[in-house]
């Protein structure tokens, strides 16, 4: 059960502050020899030092059982003083990464799907957000990490491919504001993902940094078009929390890629495109940041670009550190640290409650097409 009081942040350290930006991933199998990434995941032992000792604000799963999830979100919960964050990349629904639930085709099926019938499509996405919520929420998950809003007009993209709606800006938009619709029934975070768009690139940015030569007047009209759908509030509720794209743009920065630039985060969206939500970093242990930035450097640029949420750091502990020390420096100023945490604790209310009550105990019909 979500404790449903948080503290004062004026009752916080500045490193328990910066803990709660932090969201470090481990396994959803339940014992330490079934870890599959290594490298990435940290056992259980890392797991009580990140949430009892520093406090960390969040956690990601991958792998197990919905059975053992359950489980893993229930004795995490527990452990935490801080209500957490669980997240889970779930873009074909939770199935997709923890056996026993529904896995869903990829998101491209139902773009196919509207090329003929859009509305047929439409309802589809929409039952598709619902169950993915019912059943993430079922098992103690209360952040969903999609859907993906790139739009896939790049037939050479190797990372985001079938994971888009579609191929055009019309139809991506229209299915995932219907996904966005279907999940936002239940009380659950919802993410748009890959910030400013990440859907006309050729390289893998789990392995190096892509770059981007388009104009803004293109970006505005293609990549940007799903993105201020899903976060404007004219069509519906805006979505919780956006994630970043490590790309290169150069039209609004010829430095620093998506995930660790202030024109792009703050100046675009932020500032021009009005989002108040969670600004979330792709994982930094992906290629396109290590291969040149270290992991302290990486985490200190993202938030000084205006993230809010640091998600999968290399080194947890010396991550917390090393934006503790640029606080203390003068690079990067406390009340920025504050705001950011008074963004997540607002997302954090929004799921507080007793896991396994309420919409997630009730069945789920499909609408009739």
């Amino acid at each position: 059960m979500l404790k449903p009081i948080l503290p004062n942040l004026d009752g916080l350290s500045l490193s328990q502050l910066v803990a709660q930006t932090i969201v470090v991933r481990t396994t959803g199998h339940l014992f330490d020899h079934e870890i599959e990434y290594p490298v990435w995941e940290a056992t259980q032992t890392q797991m009580e030092h990140y949430i009892e000792k520093l406090g960390v604000g969040g956690v990601i799963l991958l792998g197990g059982s919905g059975a053992e999830v359950a489980l893993r979100c229930q004795s995490f919960q527990a452990m935490a003083e801080i209500p957490l964050i669980i997240a889970a990349d779930i873009e074909e629904g939770v199935g997709q990464r923890f056996s026993g639930a529904t896995w869903f085709p990829p998101p491209m099926a139902l773009g196919e799907i509207a090329r003929t019938d859009v509305e047929l499509a439409k309802c589809y996405a929409r039952q598709f957000g619902q169950h993915t919520a019912n059943e993430a929420m079922a098992i103690g998950l209360n952040w969903i990490l999609a859907p993906v809003v790139d739009v896939n007009n790049n037939p050479a993209n190797p990372v985001i491919n079938v994971r888009a709606f579609g191929t055009t800006p019309q139809i991506v938009t229209q299915l995932t504001q219907a996904f966005i619709q279907g999940a936002q029934g239940y009380p659950i975070l919802i993410t748009a993902k890959h910030f400013p768009g990440h859907g006309d690139t050729s390289i893998d940015s789990h392995l190096s940094l892509p770059v981007l030569d388009h104009d803004l007047d293109r970006l505005d009209r293609l990549e940007l078009a799903p993105f201020k759908a899903a976060i404007s509030p004219e069509t519906v509720k805006p979505v919780d929390s956006v994630t970043t794209a490590h790309i290169c743009l150069t039209a609004l920065d010829q430095r620093h890629p998506a995930t660790l630039s202030k024109p792009i985060l703050t100046g675009l969206l932020r500032q021009e495109l009005g989002f108040e939500g969670l600004i979330v970093t792709d994982a930094l242990v992906m290629g396109a940041i290590t291969k040149t930035y270290g992991p302290y450097e990486a985490a200190v640029l993202a938030v000084e670009a205006g993230a809010d949420v640091i998600l999968m750091p290399a080194d947890v502990e010396g991550c917390i550190q090393a934006i503790c020390e640029a606080v203390r420096i003068g690079r990067l100023d406390k009340h920025q640290i504050q705001s950011a945490v008074e963004r997540i604790w607002r997302a954090k209310h929004k799921v507080s409650g007793p896991i396994g009550v309420g919409p997630a105990c009730h069945s789920w019909e499909p609408a009739e097409p």
